[in-house]
């Protein structure tokens, strides 16, 4: 089953279906094509995918899931119980928060003071208190190329001004005349291979992403 049929049976979108695919909660089969990575989806892969979609709008977090898709008997208890006990927090939450008018305070501060009472004893949510872990792979990829294609314009901008010579003796012309040098490959040079760089970086990202 194609991606596009896939949205239409389970009511979710394709940037979700993905999202998925890439936390590895469903494994559709892949097949390379043409250099291209195609996914086609099982019947079970749509079920697992609906019920993905049930369990997050009811709150269980991708750990949860994760842990109950290894062993269900096992972690769904554990995850249940860590559920409701969130949700009992922002019952909580709301109860402390109904007892606070908006319309007391003049701005952020004061909205504070009326809430800090209420929520001394609240610790911070946990993910205020980590770094962000995923990698934004698109980024780095780009940032990469765009670095590898500068030295490329750099070596080639050294080659040039030296007649065939090796990029040493361009540090020799530098010491003697940085500015004269230097500053045309920052302001000619660099950029060309700067965009070059980029464009490379997401020709690879959109040239090795899924398929539907």
């Amino acid at each position: 089953m194609k991606m596009k049929q896939v949205c239409e049976a389970t009511g979710l979108t394709e940037r979700a279906v993905r999202f998925y695919v890439q936390e590895q909660l469903v494994i559709p089969q892949a097949q390379r094509r043409g250099g291209r990575i195609w996914l086609d989806f099982s019947e079970q892969d749509v079920a697992r995918l609906q019920a993905i979609a049930v369990l997050r709008k009811a709150g269980f977090t991708l750990e949860e899931i994760r842990s109950m898709e290894a062993d269900f008997q096992r972690n769904a208890p554990d995850a249940a119980f860590a559920l409701r006990r969130r949700l009992r927090e922002a019952i909580d939450s709301y109860e402390r928060l109904s007892r606070t008018d908006t319309a007391h305070a003049h701005g952020l501060e004061d909205y504070a003071a009326l809430l800090e009472q209420e929520v001394r004893d609240t610790p911070l949510p946990t993910g205020d208190q980590r770094l962000a872990s995923q990698l934004d792979w698109a980024s780095i990829i780009e940032t990469v190329c765009m670095i590898l294609f500068s030295c490329i314009v750099w070596w080639l901008y050294a080659y040039l001004v030296n007649c065939g010579s090796d990029a040493s003796a361009l540090f020799a012309v530098a010491a003697r005349n940085p500015v004269a040098v230097i500053l045309v490959f920052v302001v000619l040079i660099l950029p060309i291979g700067l965009v070059l760089g980029s464009r490379a970086g997401k020709w690879l990202c959109r040239h090795f992403e899924y398929i539907p």
